[in-house]
Parts: structure tokens; sequence; C-alpha cells
């Protein structure tokens, strides 16, 4: 049966952190479209403003020392290049511009451009940004007069003459560009933006332009909203969480891995822990706590191996002098008492047979181990032999398979598998021997074709002295130690017993054991 997959708890807390960033990028989006939703003027006073700024300069230089006629071819060129459209708009020709006008957008281009001061159709009331009472022009000279004049294109007054000289942008420091709004056209039609170029063809005076440049993405090619500084700002904050939060997570998985380690340990019998002391917190407490559980179980288990290998050894003198006074007494009592005698005999040879299955237990834990290579079909070949089992042995074995496992204990453990089969599973019974090998690992299975036994009695059929039949007694159940005896030395020996029942029925005995080093 596979293992289902588990997820380390390193990568559980990675995940959370990242849907955590998420969840904060999330809401920071919300909260940006919230704020843009608000007005996208907004984004004039930073960045965006700054690079409108430095195209429009771009652009004016362009429009410096060209006529008319090709500015806009010459602005169309420059928008081009940074993937936008871009036009000086003029509100007597809007029909030139390279893209329809959304309506909005046309409203905000018509506000933008100061116009005459009387009210005029489609004109709005003011003097141009950079006038002042008083301060003239910029790079010295008076300002324009009241109302239309020359300043904004217009007719000459009839009572004023025309004037002598009029600056010219040679002679004249222009006002830097200035981005005067940043809007989405109606019905999604684009970004645009307006930038104000005040400029001054050669041989006319200085007046405001528009320029207008549209987009079809909030980011504008970076010009209006640059996404890399967010997105690498995003990808900088999750590395360096990822920095602070992964040694912490290492620390914390490293140390659950050792402890789970441990109680694996001590599940299979080893009370053995080696776990590092890790300060007084919730996981240190465990640890502690495992390691004096360990200990603990450490002193149960060896003294009830003690107390089961001294009980044993020191029931076998008294039973040995009991069979013998027996002998002598039935030498002496003759006929007359022998059936009684028999039944005394019958019953304390079936204790001495007890007590030595108590001590091979016994011995199978405290025997010191000495592994070597082993042929496993030699090794059940001669234990066949030497046992001569009730049961018939079918060998599916290769020679070639060799384990690591001591022999008496490996032997021991494949001769008890026999026996129960010729008890349990009667004498007409076959036992097939199979074995396969891999990576590191070689499994030996023996299969008997008898009545098996309940599927829920399998967890516990290695238990001392546990039977899965109440009523059987030791002629048809035995000790219960048989199976007990086979887990014991085969885990002596580096390996694992298990219990399964084969799909075509029977009972089956399945050994893992380490393959030989060869």
């Amino acid at each position: 049966m596979k293992e289902s997959v588990r997820s380390s708890l390193l990568v559980k807390a990675l995940a959370w952190l990242v849907l955590h960033l998420v969840v904060l990028a999330l809401g920071f989006f919300v909260f940006v479209r919230w704020q843009l939703g608000m007005g996208l003027d907004s984004l004039l006073s930073g960045a965006a403003g700054e690079r409108l700024r430095y195209f429009g300069e771009s652009v004016r230089g362009d429009m410096l020392g060209s006529p008319p006629e090709e500015w806009n071819a010459a602005v169309l060129k420059r928008g081009e290049d940074l993937q936008v459209v871009a036009g000086i708009f003029d509100p007597e020709q809007v029909n030139r511009f390279p893209r329809t006008i959304p309506r909005n957008v046309l409203d905000r281009a018509v506000a933008a451009l100061p116009h005459a001061a009387d009210g005029a159709p489609g004109e709005r009331r003011g003097a141009p940004p950079w006038s002042r009472r008083g301060g003239g022009m910029p790079g010295g000279g008076a300002g324009p007069p009241e109302g239309r004049g020359p300043w904004f294109g217009g007719p000459e007054p009839d009572d004023r003459p025309p004037p002598v000289q009029r600056p010219t942008s040679q002679t004249l420091r222009l006002p830097p560009a200035n981005p005067v709004f940043l809007v989405r056209g109606d019905g999604g039609d684009g970004y645009w933006a307006g930038v104000t170029l005040p400029f001054a063809a050669e041989g006319q005076p200085l007046r405001p332009h528009l320029l207008l440049v549209r987009a079809d993405r909030l980011d504008g090619s970076g010009m209006f909203f640059d996404l890399k500084p967010w997105l690498w700002g995003g990808m900088a904050v999750l590395c360096l969480s990822l920095v602070f939060w992964t040694p912490f997570m290492l620390g914390i998985t490293r140390y659950l891995h050792r402890l789970t380690q441990a109680t694996d340990g001590i599940a299979a019998g080893n009370f053995q822990v080696d776990l590092p002391r890790r300060g007084g917190d919730e996981l240190g407490r465990l640890g502690h706590a495992i390691r004096s559980m360990a200990g603990r179980l450490d002193l149960l288990v060896t003294g009830q191996k003690r107390f089961l290998g001294d009980a044993a050894h020191e029931l076998c003198a008294p039973l040995a002098r009991i069979r013998t006074g027996l002998g002598i007494l039935e030498m002496k009592l003759g006929d007359a008492a022998a059936d009684s005698l028999a039944s005394i005999e019958a019953e304390t040879a079936e204790l001495a047979a007890l007590v030595e299955e108590i001590l091979a237990f016994s011995r199978a834990r405290t025997k010191a181990v000495r592994v070597t290579d082993l042929n496993l079909a030699d090794l059940v070949n001669d234990i066949c032999a030497r046992e001569q089992p009730a049961c018939s042995v079918r060998m599916e074995v290769a020679p070639e398979i060799k384990v690591m496992a001591d022999a008496a204990l490996l032997g021991r453990a494949v001769a008890n598998i026999l026996r129960n089969a010729g008890i349990h599973a009667g004498e007409n019974a076959t036992v097939v021997v199979t074995a396969a090998s891999a990576h590191d690992r070689v499994t030996l299975s023996l299969v008997d074709d008898g009545p098996g036994v309940d599927p829920l009695e399998l967890p516990r059929l290695f238990e001392p002295f546990y039977r899965p039949d109440r009523s059987r007694t030791r002629e048809t159940g035995g000790s219960g130690l048989g199976l007990a005896i086979v887990r014991t030395a085969v885990e002596a020996c580096g390996g694992s017993a298990s219990a399964f029942l084969p799909p075509s029925g029977g009972f089956g005995i399945r050994l893992e054991l380490p393959v030989a080093n060869s």
C-alpha cells in the first residue's frame, strides 16, 4: 500500500507566506485602482509628470527650426518610437489629429489652452501661466497687451500700432513644458495626457501649444505609469521575506524531522534516542519529553527482558529435576501408575517446551548479533533438511540472492514460520518461498495455502502470547510466541516482518532484510 503524499511543513509555511504577500498585493492593487478612480491627474505630481515634461521638451526641440506644417510629422515619429500616439492639438483643426479625440479629452484639451480674455466662443479667460502682473515676458520685454493681441494670434487692435519687434525662439528663454492633465478616454479609448508647450515659430509671437499623448495602456510604454519599479519592488519584498523566513522554518522542520525519526525509532523498539537540545520553546519541551519517555521505556523493556529471561532460566532447573524424579518414580511404581505418570510427564514436557520458547524469545532480543552474507536459497534448504516441516516447501528463490543477517536468528525465524504453517494449514499444505531484491532491501515471502486468519487479526499476530482463536489449546494454537520470535529475530538482523493475506487465499509472512554488500 502506497504511502499518502505528505507535504513538508516548510512548503506549507512558504505557501502561506506567498499567499499572504499575494493578498497584500491585491489589497494594494485595489487601493491604487481606487486612488486612480478618483483621478489620474495625481500621477502628474510624481515620476509620470517628469517623464511627460521630458518628452514635451524633446518634442519642442524637434519643433525648433521646423515650419509648423512639419511639426505633427516630427511629433508623430517621436511618439511612434515610444509606442504612443502624439501630436500638437489645434482646436481649430481637431480632425487633423492622428487619432479621434474622445469628448472628455477634447474638453480638457480646449480648457488647457489659455484664450482671449473677452470670452470669445471656445476661449477661456485669463492670461498665459507665465505672465505676471508687471513681470513682463520671460527673457525680458513688456508683456502682451490686454485683450486680443499678437500674443494669442488675434488681430491687432485698431488703436495700437503693431509691435516693432516680436520675441523669437532664439531670443526668448522658453518656459518649461508643463503636464496639465491625464485622463482615460470615454468608452475606454486609451489614456490621454496633455502637455502645454510655450513656443514661438520663427518670426511668430510666443504662444502656448498643447501636446497630446495617447497610449492604449495606463503604463504608456513607461511614460504614464511605470509598472517595472512596482514589480521589482514586489519581487524584492518576496525575496527578502523568503530570506528572513526560510532559515527559521528550516530550523523548525529539521528539528521536527529529528523528532519524527526518534519516535519512529521508539516505535520500532530503539530507545537510544539522540536529540539535540533546543531551548525552552514548545519544540524543545517536546524533545525533552521524548527523550524522557524513551529512557523510561528503555528501563521498562530492559527490565521485562531481564525478568523474562531470568524467570525462564530459573524454571529450567526445577523442571529438569521434576522430569528426573518422574522417571525414577515410574520405575518404582511399575505399570500400576503408568497412565498417571504419563499424564504428568506430558504436562511437564509441555511446560519445559514453553520455557524453552520463552528462553528463545528472550535470547532473540538480547543475543549478540553476528551479521554475515547469507544465501537465502541455501538457508531455506538447510532449514527444511534439519527441521523436516510437516508441510511441503516449494522454493522459488534465485540462487544469487544474498542478505546481511545472523544465520542463527534468521534460521530460527524461517523455521518458526514453517512450523506454524504445518500446524495451522495442515500436513498437506504447501509453502511457497519467494524472494525479490529491490535497491538495498530483499523481500522474502513465505505463503501457505491454508485457511488464513481474520484480516482484523493481522496487526496483533506478532504480539507475545497472542492467539487469534482464544479457544485454541497448545496443541492447536501453540504458545503464541512463534511469530513474536520471528519478528524479534528479524528486527535484530536489521529487517522487519509483517503478515498479509494473498489474493488467492492462504496466509503469508513477508520478511524484509538488508541486501548483502557484495
